[in-house]
């Protein structure tokens, strides 16, 4: 198509300019990503990373696990579930809701438990399982354990450690990890077994915000993984999903080493490491 036919029919102008216009909007898309809430800063960062990478843009849910997945039994239009187990992931695939092709530990989440009391004695980093012992333990936040992984993970930990029928009644539940977190962060609870991942986010947010040092909790423990199943965290690609395609593309960023990269250097290990 030369320039003295495009002058002599204007229109064509138009229409070759929608072409263009159209061909562009093809190539992106958006995805409609479901994920558990402590997942959610990551998968901010994976998304900015695949946008730059493919043009695709994800639109992200994050709320439970549990609730995530009542939300896609009923219905919801999501593309990709991003859970924070392999139950509601597998379940999904069981009741011909999601691909079973697609299903793929993404991450494996690590528990800490942090407080804002002091352990009685120093004696290096784990002294802070102390506090679960202690007469200033008034409050303890921990995961509903019926619909969170890393609730259910810390009810294992104070069952294994003889302690759940001793402080169930001093334990507060959030809805999701990032609830429970804030029930520490604002000393609504004492103490709370939380993901590692949000510890990490809070000291990076803090040492960014505060000019006279980063204001640490009083303690941390990073939970031994014998006390506890591994938390493995998987995602399936719904079978409803819309753009194929671009959902393809996002399932193999995440498998790729630049995701596997991002995932680790904020707060979790991988099955690949």
């Amino acid at each position: 198509m030369n320039n003295e036919r495009l002058k002599k029919y204007p229109r064509l102008w138009v229409f070759f300019i929608l072409v263009l216009f159209l061909n562009g909007s093809l190539c992106a898309a958006e995805l409609s990503i479901a994920v558990a809430s402590n997942f959610k800063y990551t998968l901010q960062k994976l998304a900015a990373d695949f946008k730059a990478k493919t043009g695709h843009e994800l639109i992200v849910s994050s709320a439970s696990s549990g609730k995530l997945y009542a939300q896609i039994k009923h219905g919801a239009p999501f593309d990709v579930f991003l859970s924070a187990d392999e139950k509601r992931a597998d379940l999904l695939v069981s009741e011909k809701i999601a691909s079973a092709d697609s299903a793929y530990v993404y991450a494996l989440g690590k528990l800490v438990l942090v407080s804002n009391v002091e352990p009685s004695n120093l004696d290096g980093r784990q002294s802070c399982k102390q506090v679960l012992g202690s007469n200033n333990l008034l409050r303890l936040a921990i995961a509903n354990p019926k619909i969170a992984p890393y609730g259910h993970a810390a009810y294992q930990v104070l069952d294994k450690l003889g302690l759940w029928k001793q402080l169930q009644s001093r334990i507060i539940m959030g809805e999701n990890i990032s609830q429970t977190f804030q029930f520490v962060a604002t000393k609504n609870a004492d103490a709370g077994f939380v993901a590692q991942s949000m510890i990490d986010l809070a000291m990076t947010g803090m040492s960014m915000n505060r000019k006279g040092g980063v204001k640490k909790y009083a303690c941390l423990w990073h939970v031994p993984t014998d006390l506890y199943s591994p938390i493995k965290q998987k995602m399936v690609v719904l079978n409803k999903a819309k753009n194929k395609q671009a959902v393809e593309e996002f399932v193999r960023y995440m498998k790729s080493s630049d995701a596997r990269d991002i995932i680790v250097t904020t707060g979790y290990d991988t099955l690949d490491n």
